[in-house]
């Protein structure tokens, strides 16, 4: 049963503008030429729940089917072993908040009238700007950009996908960059050179700071390793010699901590993925408790670690406790599981100065999504804020200003959106 108080935190959280801390929504064109979208593509990782009911790539669920009847049938089949996720009930929330569904579930007298709402309004030119400025009513969304890619000032503030940077041990990769700088990179130190030419020119550009993702294929685990060790690495590569694991990991390592003293250096946040991972992923690789030697060697650098460390929530909560150059990123967290949502903003408004939790990130590919995942955002926020105060001490108007902190004001301080 729904409280005053927390009628009045929803309330607040829906007459400001948030600040989506992690995006990788499609640009304006990128929609549209994806246009028009369907129940079968307007999706985000219910992909991952489809792989693993059907043991085959998502893609292939589709395959040999005409119509959308029949997509439909293969959909519904799913459904009727997955549909209690929260990755599925992402998109129900999104069908009847923008696509009209009336009812609970998607089923066969429903799903063609929201899919027909999906088509007509994703060809519509005004759909996109409606969605993200009208309906979500964004200050802007934190976009991961793949290097040399370009973004839209109006939607996005840029953070510089920096996993390249990991692999130009290999000729493609500094090949790519070699290009883009226009200069040869011939041994460490040009190595490292041509890395900070371009973050300087994103963050001229205005970029707030940089992201690494390598918790998908390899350890957060990194050590400093001296500039001499790399540079024979380095060396080694160049001439086309065969490096082992471990050396791969050392000059990975080398450009870890490289990119965290730049950091310090220029002001950019370096945000890290923690967690979660895809199907068959290493999961005990992503525990956020790895990073910290990085950390620890880099005080005045500011991590944003993303997902909540989940399932390493808790741990997590400690390294924000403990370490004060850390920020708690709850970006994707709410459409992995809303009750882990809940326990973990619980556990951390306990431990941690609430200016360091950044509440929201929509971390999908849709504008339709990013309402979704934010009225599922604000309905935990409400529930773990109401309870704080019934329960546990904390003041009416604490809950009120850290509703305010998590979906705005601590996404503007730290990415220093003001300036």
């Amino acid at each position: 049963m729904a409280s005053a108080l927390r009628d009045e935190l929803l309330a607040t959280m829906e007459s400001i503008q948030t600040v989506d801390c992690h995006s990788h929504t499609a640009s304006r064109e990128q929609y549209y030429e994806a246009a028009p979208l369907s129940i079968f593509n307007l999706s985000s990782y219910f992909f991952r729940d489809i792989e693993s009911v059907t043991g085959m790539a998502p893609a292939k669920l589709y395959e040999g089917c005409n119509t959308d009847e029949q997509r439909w049938q293969r959909l519904k089949g799913v459904l009727a072993k997955a549909r209690n996720v929260s990755y599925w009930r992402h998109n129900i929330v999104a069908f009847q908040a923008l696509f009209g569904l009336d009812g609970e579930d998607l089923t066969d007298d429903n799903w063609h009238a929201v899919n027909d709402a999906i088509a007509e309004r994703s060809v519509d030119p005004g759909w996109y700007d409606y969605v993200t400025e009208g309906v979500c009513n964004l200050r802007t969304q934190v976009r991961n950009i793949p290097w040399f890619e370009d973004w839209e000032p109006r939607y996005f503030t840029a953070i510089l996908r920096m996993e390249p940077a990991l692999e130009l041990w290999q000729p493609e990769p500094r090949g790519r960059l070699e290009e883009h700088l226009d200069q040869e990179i011939s041994d460490l130190s040009s190595c490292a050179q041509a890395i900070g030419a371009l973050v300087e020119q994103y963050r001229e550009r205005g970029a707030v700071g940089i992201k690494l993702a390598h918790a998908y294929r390899r350890t957060l685990h990194s050590e400093r390793v001296s500039a001499v060790a790399a540079s024979v690495i380095f060396e080694r590569a160049l001439r086309g010699e065969r490096l082992s694991p471990a050396q791969i990991k050392q000059f990975e390592d080398y450009v870890i901590f490289f990119l965290a003293d730049l950091c310090a250096q220029t002001g950019l946040v370096f945000d890290i993925h923690t967690g979660v991972q895809g199907n068959w992923g290493r999961v005990p690789e992503s525990d956020p408790v790895l990073l910290l030697p990085l950390i620890h060697a880099h005080r005045s650098t500011r991590f944003n670690l993303y997902h909540a460390g989940y399932p390493y929530s808790r741990e997590m909560g400690i390294l924000g406790k403990h370490c004060p150059n850390v920020w708690l990123n709850m970006a994707w967290m709410y459409v992995i599981t809303m009750e882990g949502s809940r326990q973990s903003l619980s556990e951390w408004i306990d431990l941690v100065p609430g200016f360091r939790i950044l509440g929201f990130g929509s971390d999908v590919g849709w504008p339709e999504l990013i309402w979704a995942h934010l009225l599922m955002a604000r309905s935990c926020i409400a529930d773990v804020l109401e309870e704080k105060v019934r329960r546990d001490f904390l003041s009416r108007d604490a809950a009120l200003d850290l509703a305010r902190m998590m979906v705005r004001d601590n996404g503007v301080d730290f990415y220093g959106l003001d300036s």
